[in-house]
């Protein structure tokens, strides 16, 4: 880079010693007048290594500390980035886990319910199952006692319906053994 500027700065003065040779000749720009040349270069050199000296020493060593600053900056802000992507990513995963769980407990306790529910309404219906055959059992018990006192009373009225029928009939009392026989023969279901 010293090269380049070198080479500028010797370009920069053949050209200006070329031109100011035209420029003196007819009282032109002062800077460019031949007699005065030597102590311009002198105080453009000065002046050049005070700039120098003033943007090597200040400006710079400013300018890439900013730059320094600001790539440490943007480097910070994309570490913190990544670290919050997969602090995020993590959040999520376990979030995800955690519904996946949820889920899972919710179908297990649904399926648990479900079964102590089928277990309730088994043994309820169980219970009502023996409770009506209990009184079906009762109920067929009192049907046939009362059954039994029926056909005992419609025995003892178609006797004493059938010793009237006879009496009037025969003009005779009938015989209380034989009609209690055929009374009972009938009310069984045998032969008349």
């Amino acid at each position: 880079m010293r090269k380049r500027v070198s080479s500028a700065f010797a370009a920069g003065l053949l050209a200006v010693s070329a031109g100011s040779s035209a420029f003196a000749a007819s009282g032109g720009m002062p800077q460019l007048d031949i007699h005065s040349f030597a102590p311009q270069l002198v105080w453009l050199a000065i002046a050049f290594l005070a700039l120098y000296l003033v943007m090597s020493q200040l400006a710079v060593p400013a300018i890439a500390d900013t730059l320094a600053k600001r790539q440490a900056k943007i480097q910070g802000d994309l570490d913190a980035a990544e670290k919050a992507n997969e602090e995020t990513k993590s959040l999520v995963a376990a979030y995800e886990k955690r519904l996946a769980d949820a889920r899972e407990d919710g179908r297990r306790l649904m399926r648990e319910q479900g079964e102590a529910d089928n277990a309730a309404a088994a043994a309820r219906f169980t219970e009502l199952h023996e409770r009506l055959a209990k009184q079906i059992d009762e109920a067929e018990k009192r049907i046939a006692a009362q059954r039994d006192d029926v056909m005992a009373g419609l025995e003892h009225m178609a006797r004493d319906i059938g010793q009237e029928v006879y009496a009037r009939l025969a003009g005779q009392p009938a015989d209380q053994a034989s009609l209690a026989t055929k009374v009972a023969e009938v009310a069984k279901g045998g032969s008349r």
